[in-house]
């Protein structure tokens, strides 16, 4: 739907129009734990999907898909929440089937056009690169009578199951977060005389493809906007693509229903006006377009360089000035159609494929090849905000230097206009080292608190130039553990808070699409940042909670710092690392060849998951801050024996999170030393160390075993443990049921291959 109305002119219909990795062949990863993969189908969509779409998928009845079910043990199935099906859902049940179904079922069980589908996966935060930038190859399933064989497996499924009766509890349904939000009263903060004049953040559960499309902007209701507002935020930023906003203009893309977001950005600026929320667009253009688009004479002037995700996109070439004067003018009829409208963030060296500078490829452009990269990245800032400022000149233009290349950026910033800010990332370029290990912060941090010298050295050009400047922080998470919405790392939110407090920033953006709960973070880091002498974290503690309560808070945050601050960072471990899974990434008996993806599928890519880190430096590290989040556990466990009533319910909600992170970290360790031993097992001869090879194994999945349990009650008890807005659930209950199933499946396997080594000593 949304490519045939963005992109006019295409050529290309439903029947024929390509999926990004369509043509791949690489086999999809096996699930041997289960008795066959319309096993796994049925079991991993059973909380999801409703038995009548699955049995429409397999070309079977109800029936059949029930007795499947019912042989594993499962219940029957309950009435399934509507939202999985829409683009606030559809990721996680996409990524449960990517190594199940081919496209077409896919499609089928998704209920969406396979150009909706391609769109999702293009511009939906980099779903297609989350996903491995590849599609497994899987043949179509279909329904088959279970065999005998099957029918006994599934029977050990049922009963490895009613092993975690003692561990369940009624579950609190998923996404019934924005529930308790909308039903929590809270006291606003207070914050006299906040010194930052911008407080931007982004919806802890907003959809980022196209949220404007959606007629009531679910992504930010009423009580989020309340709640932020008591947070002390005053702005809010929603992704969007210009091409979706305006109409076809002559040889450049645009959306026939684009009137239809206009109407609803303009409902939601009047929403957020009223808690005094400015509304702010995510700009990463001009987007790059597939190669099909450029198929007229019209536009052959139009194409710049290849790229994006797949490598099958093109950029609008911003060297041909009529591209610029499209940039500017779409932005100025954005601006004039919706008063009121806060500005925009540009990013323009990074993301999506934009300009033919964008990634570094303007060498290989004609046009692009002798101008200077500082000039291009500048162009694009430029026209930007004038389009942005002849629509509305109060709107404000912050224009993030991520990723651009440091040895341009004092000649882009004094080619800015005055009036623009510009926006870097705090920790950026700071130096760290880990047990021996030196490297420099390329990522958001929490463990390693800025400022760094790459965004002081900014800053500084910026003030120069008389540009205001805006630090981008995270306060509650970031992708060193994405899959909470808060780490309660008090000590080091409150560094960082005084550190910046001593550089004349007149904004902050406090989250990327990870980090954006309205949390006691937020207020804390605007309390100290106000107050950097007078604000105590002991002091904070006591009002937030109660006198009695407070000594202890106060040691459970030293826990949470001291050992976050040991996290092993790297970027390779932010994107690669299984930290977002935890306890949920299954377990392989041999490898599945896959790289871990970004942020998205780890497997048991232990490579990319410790990046620079020897793997025993890594396991230490984690094991590091694993021990921190037990130790501050058991200090609000202390706080809540003393705290009063209406403390109860938010430490008893705190400790069930942070016992989750604890758990996160504990399963990292154990899957690193199982794939350790496991590589080890594989590659060695020598039977001794084979039967340790296998012991050391067979302890790890014991372990691991405890941690579903330990984490299953609780994530069924918090629909917040496991979530993020750009990824959705990264797992769900079910998925924790479906390791403990693994994790039996390969005790199994453990217990055969040390009698068959045994046989033959």
């Amino acid at each position: 739907m949304f490519v045939a109305l963005c992109l006019k002119g295409q050529a290309q219909t439903p029947s024929t129009f390509e999926i990004p990795g369509e043509r791949t062949t690489t086999p999809a990863v096996e699930f041997p734990h289960f008795p066959s993969r319309m096993h796994a189908f049925i079991w991993r969509n059973w909380t999801t999907v409703s038995a009548s779409r699955l049995a429409e998928v397999l070309n079977t009845t109800e029936d059949n898909i029930q007795k499947v079910a019912s042989s594993m043990g499962l219940d029957e199935q309950k009435k399934v929440d509507p939202v999985w099906s829409t683009a606030q859902g559809y990721i996680t049940v996409l990524r449960h089937n990517w190594h199940l179904l081919p496209y077409e079922q896919l499609l089928v069980l998704l209920g969406i056009s396979r150009e909706e589908l391609a769109w999702r996966l293009i511009e939906d935060d980099f779903l297609f690169v989350k996903l491995g930038q590849l599609k497994p190859y899987c043949t179509t399933l279909y329904y088959e009578e279970p065999t005998q064989h099957m029918q006994q497996q599934a029977a050990g499924i049922s009963k490895w199951l009613k092993e975690l009766e003692g561990c369940i509890v009624p579950e609190t349904e998923r996404f019934s977060f924005t529930k308790e939000m909308a039903s929590e009263h809270k006291k606003k903060d207070t914050l006299e005389n906040n010194k930052l004049a911008l407080r931007l953040v982004f919806s802890y559960f907003a959809e980022f493809g196209d949220p404007l499309k959606d007629s009531e902007v679910s992504s930010y209701p009423d009580f989020l906007l309340k709640k932020l507002s008591e947070r002390g935020i005053n702005a809010v930023w929603v992704h969007t693509v210009l091409r979706t906003l305006v109409p076809p203009s002559g040889v450049f893309p645009g959306a026939e229903d684009y009137a239809e977001r206009i109407r609803n950005l303009n409902k939601l600026v009047q929403r957020a006006n009223k808690y005094g929320i400015k509304v702010y667009l995510y700009v990463n253009e001009p987007r790059a377009m597939p190669e099909d688009f450029f198929n007229t004479e019209e536009r052959k002037g139009l194409i710049g360089v290849k790229g994006g995700q797949g490598g099958n996109l093109s950029s609008l070439c911003t060297s041909n000035k009529i591209v610029l004067d499209w940039l500017r003018n779409s932005f100025e009829k954005v601006f004039s159609s919706v008063p009121g409208l806060g500005g925009v963030f540009t990013i323009t060296a990074s993301e999506n494929l934009t300009s033919c500078a964008s990634h570094r490829k303007q060498a290989e452009c004609e046009r692009c090849k002798d101008v200077p990269y500082d000039k291009i990245i500048a162009d694009v800032n430029r026209s930007i905000h004038e389009g942005v400022k002849k629509g509305n000149p109060a709107a404000n233009v912050l224009i993030y230097d991520w990723a651009w290349d440091d040895s341009y950026a004092e000649r882009i910033i004094r080619q800015l206009p005055k009036d623009a800010w510009l926006m870097s990332v705090s920790e950026w370029s700071l130096p760290i080292e880990r047990e021996g290990i030196e490297s420099k912060v390329g990522e958001y941090s929490i463990s390693s608190v800025g400022p760094g010298p790459r965004a002081l050295q900014y800053w500084n050009w910026a003030r120069e130039a008389g540009l205001k400047i805006v630090a981008k922080i995270q306060v509650n998470t970031s992708w060193e553990l994405g899959s909470v919405p808060v780490i309660p790392a008090m000590d080091l939110i409150a560094e960082h808070a005084r550190n910046l407090s001593n550089e004349s920033i007149n904004g902050i953006m406090f989250s990327w699409s990870v980090g954006g709960y309205p949390s006691k973070n937020m207020s804390l880091f605007q309390e100290v940042f106000n107050n950097p002498h007078k604000m105590e974290l002991g002091r904070f503690a006591a009002q937030y909670y109660d006198k009695e309560s407070a000594p202890y808070i106060r040691n459970a945050w030293k826990y949470f710092s001291s050992g976050f601050a040991e996290y092993p960072y790297h970027i390779g471990t932010l994107y690669n690392g299984p930290q977002h899974m935890g306890t949920a990434n299954l377990l392989y008996t041999h490898p599945t060849h896959y790289k871990s993806t970004m942020v998205g599928i780890p497997y048991d890519d232990l490579a990319s998951w410790q990046s620079i880190y020897p793997t025993d430096t890594w396991i230490r590290q984690m094991g590091k801050v694993a021990e921190g989040f037990n130790l501050g556990s058991k200090e609000l466990e202390k706080a809540l024996k003393v705290c009063n009533r209406k403390s109860r319910t938010t430490i008893k909600k705190e400790i069930n999170l942070t016992k989750a992170i604890n758990l996160h970290f504990s399963s990292v360790i154990l899957q690193a030393r199982f794939i350790k031993e496991r590589n080890s097992y594989l590659s060695t001869t020598d039977k001794n160390n084979r039967l340790d090879n296998l012991k050391i194994m067979e302890e790890c999945v014991i372990k691991e075993k405890s941690n579903v349990k330990g984490l299953l009650p609780l994530v069924l008890q918090d629909p917040t443990i496991g979530y993020e807005s750009s990824n959705q659930y990264f797992y769900i209950p079910q998925d924790l049921k479906e390791k403990y199933i693994n994790l039996n499946h390969i005790l199994i396997w453990l217990k055969n291959e040390r009698n068959k080594l045994s046989q033959d000593l």
